[in-house]
């Protein structure tokens, strides 16, 4: 039985020598079959295979037709009775790579007519694009405390702090990447309370997000990030650079 990794490689090789009807294929297969293989495989199927995917469809674009096909049926199912978190994240996550947010702004809004309770469980997935689409009056509606969020959010972050502080330095990227993420969460939700002119609110959870960083190393890096976004990759490249150099 072929495995995930090995298929992925193969599309990545196909797209390289120019054979994209056999890339396709192969990121059909990943994307319809890789879960029932190896179930673990999740993660890289919403990210690093969605970006390869998009790569291939700038080239070839029968993939992105085919990319939005299956995000289309999938939106039919979940507007037709088969609504979950999952579902909607393999939706939100395809809209993302296509560059199609509004579209998954517009689902959010049909399922939320349809069934508020699946709506709800899926508005943290949904809050990226509402935000982008500035419907800020909807996105208020499910960030019903804001000071419980970034409660929520801190905890995540610093439950994997602590829990990464004991691995090797290998685990770095790891904690990068919830670093990352706490602040896109927060941004998020500050963006939410400024687009309904609740600045003060916004001052103060702002504050909240980072009096609740228990790491004196991770707040600083936060009150940068916060700030001035992207600054934490900025530098780390700058500091690779001049590794590079000495």
């Amino acid at each position: 039985m072929q495995q995930p990794n090995e298929v992925f490689e193969r599309a990545r090789q196909a797209r390289e020598e120019g054979r994209f009807q056999d890339a396709l294929k192969d990121h059909l297969w990943l994307h319809e079959h890789a879960l029932d293989v190896s179930p673990e495989w999740n993660g890289v199927r919403l990210s690093f295979a969605l970006r390869d995917w998009i790569y291939l469809a700038e080239q070839f674009p029968a993939a992105r037709t085919a990319l939005q096909a299956i995000r289309d049926r999938e939106s039919a199912r979940m507007l037709g009775g088969g609504a979950t978190v999952e579902r909607f994240r393999e939706i939100a996550s395809i809209n993302e790579a296509l560059g199609e947010v509004p579209a998954t702004h517009q689902l959010f809004l049909a399922l939320d007519a349809v069934d508020a309770s699946v709506a709800e469980q899926c508005a943290e997935l949904a809050m990226n694009a509402l935000v982008k689409c500035e419907d800020f009056q909807l996105a208020r509606r499910f960030l019903a405390s804001p000071e419980q969020r970034i409660a929520q959010l801190a905890e995540r972050l610093n439950g994997a702090a602590e829990a990464l502080a004991s691995q090797p330095a290998s685990a770095a990227p790891t904690l990068l990447a919830f670093v990352l993420n706490y602040a896109k969460e927060v941004r998020l939700v500050l963006a939410v309370l400024r687009g309904m002119d609740e600045n003060d609110e916004a001052d103060n959870m702002k504050k909240a997000a980072l009096e609740q960083i228990r790491s004196d190393g991770l707040r600083a890096i936060m009150q940068r990030e916060l700030d001035n976004p992207g600054s934490t990759l900025a530098a780390m490249a700058k500091q690779q650079e001049q590794d590079g150099d000495a």
